[in-house]
């Protein structure tokens, strides 16, 4: 059975959730498999909607071919960009891509039937994988809420605001990824069960191989000359370093203690160069919480983007701004970037530091 699909039945006046919410089941063997699915996906979701706003939900799609109905979902505007689960130091098994329709910002939850359907486990019976699939939901949940409120305070910018150049895109591609991560996991708390010690967990390993694996792309480029390409694989790396902190932050955030220092991380060998924009990113997330949906302007946002550009530097890409649309980045001699040999030469390395 490729596809089975679904409104929701009427609703009780304390839910969020839209009264048409439309359904679909893909892969499933039968037809009343999915109908299982989707019943109990329909009373999870009025269960979260109590707690978290899920007025602006498109719609969900529960798939076994996750992978294709990420490809294939309609997000409502033309775009040649494909959706695609993450796939490297973390496996990204649900998604809530912003979606456009009769012109209206909305999220469409995508969830991977292989790992969300846990939640079929009956009551007194569950495992833990049941808990680990709630959380998964209820994360997904509150991007509804979170880019809703975005959405609210700035409209005509998610997915319609054109960028006049590539930093000014890749900023924003790292503020709204790390924000969103962020106010996601504080929202969401520890429904179902707490990740904080696996994103802990992941953030140690993105930071141990973030600036190694930086110095190894400008190497390459020292060959390949193409700027751009590094620039925006530098930035790309540096993004998911801050993005996994955001997780991290955003889920110790929800903890009655936080503890956003564990020793664990602090002493990490690569801690000392991350640490001050680590408490940047700290401060800077904790003040956008405050002011959730009251934010005094688009600015106070270009505070995770500053992070990014600094980061940058610090390793070896610099950006400046020669005009509204156009960017230099420069990429300078260092002993950590030079291509593995280069500094045989004995007059090198007494040139590299000037």
């Amino acid at each position: 059975m490729q596809s089975d699909e679904g409104t929701a039945d009427k609703l009780p006046d304390d839910v969020s959730i839209p009264s048409d919410l439309q359904f679909s089941a893909r892969g499933f063997a039968n037809e009343e498999y999915a109908k299982e699915a989707i019943y109990k996906l329909h009373s999870v979701l009025s269960v979260i909607s109590q707690s978290i706003d899920l007025t602006n939900l498109d719609g969900v799609t529960v798939a076994f071919d996750y992978d294709e109905a990420l490809a294939e979902l309609d997000r409502g505007y033309e775009t040649t960009y494909k959706l695609s689960a993450t796939k490297g130091v973390a496996i990204g098994v649900a998604m809530a891509p912003t979606v456009i329709r009769d012109g209206v910002i909305k999220t469409h939850l995508v969830l991977n039937a292989n790992y969300a359907l846990s939640i079929l486990e009956e009551p007194g019976e569950e495992t833990e994988d049941f808990g680990q699939s709630l959380h998964l939901v209820a994360h997904e949940c509150a991007h509804v809420e979170v880019t809703a409120a975005f959405d609210r305070s700035f409209p005509k910018i998610l997915l319609q605001k054109k960028h006049n150049n590539i930093l000014d895109n890749m900023r924003w591609q790292v503020i709204l990824a790390t924000w969103d991560e962020y106010a996601v996991c504080r929202i969401v708390g520890s429904i179902g069960y707490d990740p904080a010690d696996g994103y802990l967990e992941t953030l140690v390993n993105v930071l141990g191989a973030t600036r190694g694996q930086v110095y190894e792309m400008i190497k390459v480029y020292r060959a390949h000359g193409d700027v751009g390409q590094v620039a925006a694989e530098v930035y790309g790396r540096i993004r998911e370093l801050l993005k996994y902190s955001s997780y991290f932050l955003g889920a110790v955030a929800a903890q009655e203690n936080p503890e956003t220092h564990p020793a664990v991380l602090t002493e990490e060998a690569n801690f000392g160069w991350f640490s001050p924009f680590y408490e940047r990113l700290v401060k800077v997330h904790e003040a956008l919480w405050s002011d959730f949906g009251k934010w005094d302007g688009l600015n106070v946002f270009e505070a995770l983007g500053d992070i990014l550009e600094d980061m940058a530097e610090s390793i070896g890409v610099e950006a400046s701004r020669v005009s509204d649309d156009s960017i230099n980045f420069n990429i300078p001699y260092r002993r950590e970037t030079m291509p593995d040999g280069a500094m045989m030469n004995p007059p090198l390395p007494g040139m590299l530091d000037r």
